[in-house]
């Protein structure tokens, strides 16, 4: 009945029941071993623990106790070094806290032996603890007794030693005053072994001194010379000194009996702290040995436990595979039959269980199989037909080639790629074969983008590609007949077949070269702009230099004692500065911060009144032809920083000529430029589109290759010699200033075309600079005739001090009063302190710590009305950015000449006048 019952149950039930009886098992199993474990080992480990502190607290006193007695050797073998108090504080008072601490601890013994869970031996030294205890407290008795007796024998003020030293000195003085040097020796000898004893505490020395005393009172006694009064006196002394002398002998004899005491207690001691110490071990071997019992205990019932689980595994495993596992053998091996293409294998059902139903349901998934896999076979077909139309439609050449590189299949893209395959393109055919038809067709090269003549650079790529088709990964560019780029990629499938794909890639690969130009050309223009940047630094610093010069030389040529030819040389090395400082504004111009004298400027009229002037510069060998528009509307600018363009267009146009005939034509036009003409400008700002008149300087020159149109304007750039100047580099910082367009185009052996466009601007551009003197060598400075008013005084602002230095000997010579300052800050300050009686600042512009602008708003700040002549390196338009609406009332360029300097503050001088009336 029950044995129907179980093949009839599920497999669930079967395996629950199983799993419930064995889990109940181990359950039980580990349960009581664990309950064993746990009661054994909470045992053990308080008898450990408590085993362990009895033990370490024993150890502890006897460690005191040990210390204790080395406090009490120390206490009275350092008494007559270091005196009574001494000797008590450093080891009397901490041997007493020991002896506390021993008697503590004792205490703290007691209580672990009362633990019940020692031995009962262990508990029984309850007994001898006490003796021990008793002991300690005697051994503190005993030293407390023994103090006293050191006390009263070294203290430092009623002590017997002392009173032995008070009674001697005073003997000594009575033999002195009585000159009685005979016994003042023999006392001296008494002395001595007096001394003797009280350092090694000698019985021996100290009946030496009493024998000595002996005969000093046999002397006295039978010494005639002596009065009856002071040989009394002495008498009484002497036997009072033997009198101390008797008692500090009987207190050695009772510390050394007090001595032999503390030794008996010491002794006494130790056994019963190496018995405490035997039995406390004993007892923590007890307790391993019984961790040890509990371990085989517990091994030997896990060992059980493990047993019954194998013998209970073994006959579950018997159940399960009668009820389950031989059932799904069956299965098993229906499912071989299928997975071997044998769909008509089938299982016999024997069973209503889980697994009867899994046969029928077996069963059932066969049949559908074998309906499917007929359906499957007729879809592949349409599938492997949709494959083919999908790899026609790829826009790449596509070719799969088998594990033995044969192709499989190709698209027809790979013909337009490469006609000659058309013949040889056939499922079949080896990878090597398609390879050397193509080679024998077709110009095929490896592809480079850095080469400039590819065609010319033929490689042997087959090579290459046999290589990468073995590894079955990879991508190459290849030129085919010099003009197509393809793009050949290679990748291995799972299966060991390799799909190779062509791809023309000729126009990105021309987009690149093009993003590439770009990218120099990008590159060029910064690289123009950082030179820019240095190129207006050094200027600006170096204008500051030239301006001390400048200023210096025209002093030495205005002072009356300078004669010559140190006058000529004078004017000579200011010529010279004065050309430095020409220099300086080229590279201010360069820089785009030159400084510009902007008015409105017709360009032909500027062309036809320096056209002499333009005709010197070339050769007798070139036509100048002038091709001028008829009107042109006037534009904004510079007609001397126009001209020096010109100038320099023409002569570089006249070098390219060089020594053969030639023409140079310079035409002007009025045109309306979009954005890609524009976008062909040298500089890296591109104007917005518009009107612009048009300034073209064209020869019949050698031309120019790209790379030296690349570096055309670099500064000292020169194809003829070592460049010397800035040349066109100038030319560009004008243009740029200008705020206009550069263009050129040359070809070699073609001559070159510059093109230069300046807006049509009616905007008016104030202009708030001083002009400058003639720069003749002669030049000399008056001295101002006249003071206006007492408030005269110049406050001078420049972080230079050689600037700051030429300005108040400048101003000086000039007749006013002069003060500096370093800087902005210490401006301010200044200005705050004297600022009624100064009537005008010369300020510097690039300074530490706060520069102009910042110093300039802070002055108008305290007095509104304050005349400013701003001074700077940079041109007056590249320094009125810096400013709003308020701007200084003059502005002075560096190197300004003394002149100069005079007419700005005469003018910002009257200019406050004429606004106060």
């Amino acid at each position: 009945m029950i044995r129907q019952k179980w093949r009839g149950s599920s497999i669930g039930f079967k395996f629950a029941s199983i799993m419930a009886f064995m889990l109940l098992l181990i359950m039980l199993t580990a349960l009581t071993g664990a309950l064993a474990l746990r009661t054994t080992l909470n045992h053990v480990e308080s008898v450990i623990i408590v085993s362990t502190d009895i033990r370490e607290l024993t150890l502890e006193i006897d460690r005191e106790l040990q210390y204790a007695r080395q406090l009490e050797r120390a206490f009275f073998q350092q008494v007559p070094q270091v005196g009574f108090s001494k000797a008590m504080e450093s080891f009397g008072e901490p041997l007493q806290s020991r002896i506390k601490g021993v008697i503590a601890l004792t205490n703290s013994l007691r209580g672990k032996l009362d633990d019940p869970a020692i031995s009962q031996d262990l508990r029984d030294t309850v007994l001898h603890l006490d003796f021990y205890l008793s002991a300690a407290e005697s051994y503190a008795l005993t030293f407390a007794e023994a103090v006293l007796m050191v006390s009263e024998l070294a203290r430092e003020d009623t002590g017997r030693q002392t009173t032995l030293f008070v009674i001697s000195d005073v003997l000594v003085e009575r033999m002195e005053m009585l000159q009685r040097w005979d016994l003042l020796l023999l006392f001296r000898t008494a002395q001595t072994w007096q001394n003797r004893y009280l350092a090694t505490r000698q019985r021996s020395d100290m009946q030496s001194v009493l024998n000595v005393l002996q005969a000093f009172e046999d002397r006295l006694r039978s010494d005639d010379y002596l009065p009856n009064v002071s040989r009394s006196d002495l008498l009484n002394m002497l036997r009072y000194h033997a009198h101390v002398i008797e008692l500090i002998l009987e207190l050695d004899r009772q510390l050394e009996e007090k001595s032999r005491e503390f030794e008996l207690r010491i002794q006494a001691l130790t056994p019963i702290s190496e018995q405490l110490i035997f039995l406390a071990r004993q007892e923590v071997d007890r307790a391993w040995q019984s961790i040890d019992k509990t371990r085989w205990n517990a091994t030997m019932l896990l060992l059980a436990a493990v047993v019954c689980a194998v013998l209970l595994g073994l006959t579950s495993a018997l159940i399960m595979h009668r009820s389950i596992t031989r059932k799904f053998a069956t299965l098993t091996a229906a499912a071989d039959k299928i997975r071997d293409g044998n769909l008509r294998a089938r299982v016999e059902v024997r069973s209503s269980d889980e697994i009867g139903r899994l046969a029928e349901t077996f069963n059932t998934m066969a049949e559908r199989i074998a309906n499917l896999m007929h359906d499957l076979e007729q879809r592949a077909e349409m599938s492997r037909n949709r494959l083919f139309q999908g790899i026609e439609s790829i826009e790449e050449g596509f070719g799969l080639f088998d594990k033995h590189g044969r192709l499989v299949t190709a698209n027809r893209n790979v013909l337009r790629v490469f006609p000659a395959l058309e013949n040889t393109l056939r499922p079949g055919v080896t990878f090597e074969e398609c390879l050397s038809v193509i080679q024998s067709s077709e110009r095929v090269f490896l592809y480079q983008s850095d080469e400039t003549d590819q065609s010319e650079l033929p490689v042997d790529w087959i090579d290459r590609h046999h290589e990468l088709f073995r590894l079955g990964v990879g991508t190459d560019e290849i030129r085919v007949a010099g003009e197509r780029i393809l793009r050949v990629r290679y990748s291995r499938a799972e299966n060991g077949e390799t799909v190779v794909l062509l791809e023309d890639v000729t126009e990105r690969a021309r987009m690149q070269e093009q993003r590439l130009e770009m990218e120099r050309r990008l590159l060029h223009a910064q690289k123009l702009e950082s030179l820019g940047v240095m190129a207006g630094g050094i200027a600006h610093d170096f204008n500051n230099l030239l301006a001390a010069m400048m200023g210096n030389m025209e002093l030495a040529l205005s002072m009356a004692g300078l004669e010559e030819p140190s006058r000529k040389r004078v004017e000579q090395a200011l010529l010279a500065a004065r050309r430095a400082a020409d220099l300086t504004r080229q590279m201010l111009a360069y820089s785009g911060k030159g400084g510009f004298d902007v008015r409105s400027v017709v360009l032909n009229d500027l062309v036809r009144d320096n056209a002499h002037i333009f005709q010197t510069a070339l050769g007798k060998n070139i036509n100048f032809v002038q091709d001028l528009a008829p009107s042109l509307p006037p534009i904004r600018g510079d007609a001397g920083q126009i001209q020096q363009v010109i100038m320099n267009l023409i002569t570089n146009a006249s070098e390219a000529i060089g020594d053969h005939p030639g023409t140079m034509t310079l035409s002007t036009r009025l045109a309306y430029c979009g954005a890609t003409l524009l976008g062909r400008s040298r500089l890296e700002e591109k104007p917005v589109p518009g009107w612009f008149v048009q300034l073209k300087v064209q020869d019949t020159g050698v031309g120019m290759s790209e790379d030296v149109q690349s570096k055309l304007f670099d500064p000292f750039f020169s194809t003829k010699f070592t460049g010397r100047g800035l040349g066109l580099s100038a030319v560009l910082g004008i243009v740029r200033g200008h705020r206009g367009a550069i263009i050129v185009d040359s070809t070699p052996d073609s001559g070159t075309t510059f093109l230069v466009l300046f807006p049509v601007d009616n905007a008016i551009i104030k202009n708030i600079s001083v002009p400058e003197p003639s720069p003749t060598p002669s030049s000399s400075v008056e001295p101002r005739t006249a003071v206006s008013s007492d408030l005269e005084m110049i406050l001078v602002v420049d972080d230079e001090e050689m600037v700051r230095d030429l300005s108040v000997e400048a101003l000086g010579h000039l007749g006013y009063a002069v003060i500096t300052a370093n800087d902005g800050v210490e401006a301010i300050r200044v200005f705050q302190e004297h600022h009624q009686r100064i009537a005008c600042v010369l300020l510097d512009m690039m300074m530490p710590n706060m520069d102009g602008v910042t110093a300039f708003t802070e002055l108008r700040k305290i007095a509104p009305d304050v005349p400013v002549v701003l001074c700077s390196g940079y041109s007056s338009q590249e320094v009125e950015q810096r400013f709003a609406a308020d701007r200084p009332g003059a502005f002075l360029q560096k190197p300004f000449s003394i002149e100069a300097l005079r007419r700005a503050i005469l003018d910002v001088l009257e200019n406050r006048n004429q606004s106060r009336g």
